[in-house]
This record gives structure tokens, C-alpha cells and sequence, in this order.
């Protein structure tokens, strides 16, 4: 990306950054959804996207500090965001608020669709290459039930999987 790009795109950023703080609110669903150390290219505004949709209560984006906002397509503008430096500072936040942490993970046990999800759910994303941390005590792993050859999903794609899980867990709630 080119510097005149990443400038255009940062003053986007900070504009809509600015709307949301006045604007957003928190969703009806009792899902909040923390992104640790995704990268800022699309996969954080494509999430957004699914956040508002399935309307989450918070989204907790970590150690990030600018992504193009062109992808969530106002998205950040409707749902309420927070921003954090490290995991342990959202992770404290979610505790507070009586949030069970989960997360997502190839070599779990339990599947996603199998899994009663707690009705105050945190689902923890970690890095597109390097996933979820593994020094997480205390945090329920679960997996999605693949068919193929493929052992990963786009963590966009993942997301939007957990979201629809629990809205039909609990939507009727």
C-alpha cells in the first residue's frame, strides 16, 4: 500500500472512529467478540460487518490500531468497539462483565455446533497466521466441524460461523 493510500485510509479511519464513538451502541446478542493482533487488511472490517448483522454486544479489537474501515462497510460506525494494547486488559474486561472466554481451535475436542454456548459469550480470535494464544488457561477451545482436506478457515469466515452459531443458540432469548 502505498503511502498516500495508508494517509487517505488513517484520516477515513479517525473520521468514522470519531462517529462511532457517539453513535454505536451495543448489539441485543450477549456475544462479544475480541480480534487479538489480527492483521489491519480486510478480515477486521469484514468481521465488523458480520458483528452488526448478527448484532453483537462489543467488539474488543487488540493490539491493532488502524484497519480500512472501506471493508466493513460502516459497520464500526453501529457497533460498539473498544481497542485494546493486549489480550489481558480485554480478558479483564469481559471477566467483569461475567463472560465465559472461548475460542477457537483445530486440535479441540468439542465442536462449535455441538457446544451449548453460555448465554454471556467472548469468543477470542487470534492472529491470521498464528491463531489463538496457547498460554490461555481458563479458556474453552472448541472447533468447527470440517468436511475437506483443508485444517484452517479464514478467520472472517470463522467468525461469521461462531456468530450464526450462537444468534441460533440463543436469537429466540
Amino acid at each position: 500500500m502505498s503511502k498516500k493510500t495508508r494517509k487517505f485510509l488513517e484520516k477515513k479511519f479517525e473520521k468514522e472512529l470519531e462517529i462511532a464513538k457517539e453513535k454505536a451502541v451495543h448489539g441485543r446478542h450477549e456475544i462479544i467478540i475480541i480480534l487479538d493482533h489480527l492483521k489491519g487488511g480486510f478480515n477486521i472490517g469484514k468481521i465488523l460487518r458480520s458483528c452488526e448483522i448478527y448484532s453483537v454486544h462489543e467488539v474488543h479489537i487488540v493490539g491493532t490500531k488502524f484497519f480500512d474501515v472501506t471493508i466493513a462497510k460502516g459497520a464500526l460506525k453501529r457497533v460498539k468497539t473498544f481497542f485494546y494494547d493486549n489480550i489481558e486488559d480485554s480478558i479483564e474486561r469481559i471477566n467483569e462483565l461475567g463472560y465465559t472466554p472461548l475460542t477457537l481451535d483445530s486440535n479441540a475436542q468439542t465442536f462449535l455446533n455441538e457446544s451449548e454456548l453460555p448465554k454471556k459469550s467472548a469468543f477470542i480470535f487470534g492472529h491470521e497466521e498464528f491463531g489463538p494464544l496457547k498460554e490461555m488457561p481458563g479458556i474453552e477451545r472448541l472447533k468447527i466441524k470440517q468436511y475437506g482436506m483443508t485444517e484452517s478457515l479464514n478467520v472472517s469466515i470463522a467468525a461469521s460461523i461462531v456468530m450464526y452459531e450462537y444468534t441460533n443458540q440463543h436469537a429466540s432469548e
